[in-house]
């Protein structure tokens, strides 16, 4: 289980953020897309990821657009965020 340390204003660790272990593979049969990434300023193709839970957990699995040069979603204008329409 990889854990961050959440670290107060004066350096002390006052805290942790658990995620449990996965993996993540390109989702198959599914064309690339090409979307603006805000992190590196061009037109990529962007390839559709899923991660994948190594064991049970909580969470549910979960996609995003990953950028070709930075391996990471910008995709969005900052700020903004995916809304998800449950049915």
């Amino acid at each position: 289980m990889a854990c961050n340390d959440i670290v107060s204003a004066d350096g002390a660790v006052v805290g942790h953020v658990c995620r449990p272990d996965g993996e993540t593979i390109a989702v198959p049969h599914r064309r690339k897309k090409r979307w603006w990434c805000f992190n590196c300023r061009k037109h990529l193709m962007h390839t559709l990821m899923r991660f994948y839970h190594v064991q049970p957990s909580w969470y549910e699995d979960w996609t995003h657009w990953e950028c070709p040069r930075c391996h990471e979603e910008h995709v969005l204008f900052p700020g903004r965020e995916w809304v998800r329409e449950d049915g």
